[in-house]
């Protein structure tokens, strides 16, 4: 759920990117990438307000209309698609899985496992800050690991709660670095092979394993969406304004409960949310690029911060909700709550994105690749030995 960069060559870069754009982003994308971490950020807002409405005997923002966790969706979705066009030329080609996975673990855990960090350092402060306790140290070793562990009562997700997602990230990206050692047609058919056997496993069999049951998860299939959605933009195919409108329309429909048979007992997450979020990336991702005027800067932006907004928005709401409850109570509505807690957490979050996440990831992948290009001389060097003694 990190920003990312396109591979900026060919008619894929120049249908979507235009001048005053900054080089290498597709700004359509990145602005879904800040819609679907502020999607989640107000759901989590609007869930904070139950608190303080049973403090100030009030009753509680409705939120069953909508589907805000639908940003979650859209991530899964962006993700295959940023894994397989950033890639493409990477398959088939000798030590692309361990470059592959390198970089993306040089992407994602630097900030996750700082963040971690501090959660735990915060919960043996002020542990009635937390809603579920912290689990022991087999709980703490897999969050750090991004294996699914249990945690309070049916419930499997990591010290960091909002990590859940970030372990089927990484399940994806180990398929994916498998899949990288075929050239791309057979990768990409290995891959969707894989993922669907997985999920028809999942739901034939009905695993009671805490780890099996979590990889097997149908909601796996939204990363291959993403991977198609991809393929489909390589391909050079795009449309009008009004034909993107229209896909992004019916997209759109995912953030919203119309009845019953919208729930996850009637019809499974990948169906109801992920087909939705694949036609929404793709209306973005093929469609015509938005003019780069303040409003979509100020989008792209927080799309460049929106890991940081998704990691650490808990750090702002859980206080905020605190200071709210002993000095505001029931003076302000609580939909103000809301407005507050979203503003607070995105002007955080980039300045996070600027002065923490940015350069510690830029100090890991550069500790990464000193450590590559010195293995490489130590192979060219004993493969210049090996030629002199031959």
């Amino acid at each position: 759920m990190e920003p990312y960069r396109t591979i900026a060559s060919g008619r894929d870069a120049g249908s979507n990117i235009k001048a005053g754009a900054p080089s290498g982003k597709i700004p359509n994308l990145q602005l879904l990438r800040a819609l679907a971490a502020f999607a989640v950020v107000v759901a989590h807002a609007m869930h904070e307000t139950a608190s303080l409405a049973d403090v100030a005997g009030r009753v509680p923002l409705d939120g069953s209309t909508w589907n805000l966790g639908f940003g979650v969706d859209i991530f899964f979705v962006l993700s295959g698609f940023i894994m397989t066009h950033t890639a493409a030329v990477e398959f088939g080609k000798g030590g692309a899985p361990l470059r592959f996975f390198l970089r993306r673990c040089a992407r994602v855990i630097p900030l996750y496992w700082l963040l971690t960090s501090i959660l735990l350092l915060g919960a043996a402060i002020a542990p009635s800050l937390l809603n579920v306790p912290i689990g022991g140290i087999q709980h703490v070793l897999a969050s750090y690991l991004f294996i699914p562990s249990g945690r309070g009562v049916d419930e499997i997700r990591p010290v960091l709660a909002l990590g859940w997602t970030l372990n089927y990230e990484m399940l994806f990206y180990v398929f994916f670095a498998l899949a990288l050692i075929l050239p791309i047609r057979l990768g990409i058919l290995w891959l969707s092979a894989l993922m669907m056997g997985l999920a028809l496993i999942g739901n034939l069999v009905d695993p009671q394993q805490v780890q099996l049951a979590f990889w097997t998860s149908p909601i796996i299939l939204e990363f291959l969406f993403g991977v198609y959605v991809a393929l489909i933009f390589r391909s050079g195919r795009r449309v009008g304004g009004w034909a993107a409108l229209g896909l992004m329309a019916v997209g759109l429909l995912g953030f919203v409960r119309f009845s019953t048979t919208w729930d996850d007992a009637a019809l499974p997450q990948f169906l109801r949310s992920g087909v939705p979020a694949a036609l929404f990336v793709l209306g973005a991702a093929i469609g015509p690029a938005l003019p780069a005027n303040r409003l979509v800067l100020c989008g792209v932006a927080l799309g460049d911060a929106s890991y940081s907004l998704y990691l650490s928005h808990p750090f702002i709401l859980r206080p905020l909700r605190a200071v709210w409850a002993k000095f505001v109570g029931d003076h302000l509505p609580l939909g103000l709550f809301v407005a507050c807690g979203a503003i607070a957490a995105a002007i955080f979050a980039l300045a996070l994105f600027k002065f923490i996440e940015k350069p510690l990831t830029a100090y890991v992948q550069g500790f990464a690749r000193r450590v590559d290009r010195q293995k490489s001389v130590r192979a060219a060097s004993t493969s210049g030995i090996d030629a002199g003694n031959a």
